[in-house]
């Protein structure tokens, strides 16, 4: 049986089935969402009270990570609407405070669309789908365009503020003990040149700067400098699984997902955390039962995807704002 540590970054999304009619691609390892168990009636916690906002619309499914545009104005995000046609995950334009209609930004097409960033300017988005890197305008106009990347699986997209792309790649093998998965983070330019292996590890993110990389493995958050050097471990806690870390804007300080308990131990629910950049003072954010995760740092506050505030047996994450 494999632990709860190691199922929170290696969950196959079993409910993508469940909820969308199936999915047109065998989701990879890497992508994370909730189960059954994480998702509530309950709308807020006390320490929350009156600072939550939802953001997507109420009848909106997002799933896995999704971006801030650069002015924060739009939010695109990977899921799926109400009225929305067909059932792959696509790319949706909203705005970040919650109002006006969701507006389609792909479509069509064989695979889902996952992990989109912004470039500098916010003119194009580059995302995931079917295993490769692409570069869409942020806007939807126009085709769609691949960066070239490792030839594996590559995943997980992120753009600095120099407009330099970090990714994971995912490589899978045989041996006698059976098939060995291996999460590679990669850095390159946005036209696929100066491709460089830094090391191993996944979901990585830039820090504002374009300096660092902060990322997860093995259930640990960890950083290092752009060209490989510097490693620093800031998590260290056995039996304990912390993921999706996010830098704020002034880099300072991080955000993240965490299953550690009030007291310390491990628990069947993942709440939003933050620490310091050097990994002191951790400090648990949100507390419901309700699968928060995928942490964005913006200028009002820290978005997150939630199955909090369900009605009528709904299984549905969106995005929600807690508000400084």
């Amino acid at each position: 049986m494999i632990s709860f540590r190691l199922s929170i970054s290696l969950v196959l999304v079993s409910m993508c089935f469940v909820l969308l009619g199936g999915c047109a691609h065998n989701v990879v390892d890497a992508h994370i969402q909730a189960d059954a168990s994480g998702f509530t009636e309950e709308l807020d916690e006390p320490s929350a009270r009156g600072q939550l906002r939802r953001i997507s619309p109420e009848q909106s499914h997002v799933l896995y990570r999704f971006a801030l545009s650069p002015d924060e104005k739009y939010i695109i995000c990977s899921g799926v609407q109400a009225g929305g046609g067909d059932r792959l995950l696509q790319l949706w334009k909203i705005p970040s405070d919650g109002s006006g209609a969701p507006v389609k930004i792909t479509s069509g097409g064989s695979h889902d669309y996952f992990y989109p960033s912004f470039t500098r300017d916010g003119e194009y988005i580059v995302y995931e789908s079917g295993g490769q890197i692409w570069k869409v305008r942020s806007d939807g106009a126009g085709g769609k365009q691949r960066i070239p990347g490792t030839g594996s699986i590559d995943t997980a997209p992120h753009i600095s503020v120099n407009d330099k792309l970090v990714f994971c790649s995912i490589q899978r093998s045989m041996s006698q003990g059976g098939e060995s998965v291996k999460y590679l983070i990669w850095t390159s330019n946005l036209d696929g040149g100066e491709l460089t292996q830094i090391r191993e590890g996944s979901n990585p993110r830039w820090s504002p700067d374009g300096e660092r990389i902060v990322f997860e493995h093995d259930g640990e958050i960890w950083t290092i400098h752009a060209n490989g050097t510097n490693l620093m471990q800031l998590t260290n806690t056995a039996d304990i699984s912390e993921n999706l870390p996010y830098y704020s804007l002034d880099g300072k300080k991080l955000v993240y997902t965490s299953n550690e308990g009030k007291l310390g131990q491990a628990t069947n629910n993942v709440d939003i955390w933050s620490m310091n950049a050097d990994g002191s003072y951790k400090t648990q954010i949100t507390e419901l039962d309700s699968w928060d995760s995928w942490p964005v740092w913006g200028r009002n506050g820290i978005y997150f995807l939630s199955g909090r505030a369900q009605t009528h047996g709904e299984s549905l994450q969106r995005i929600w704002l807690l508000k400084f």
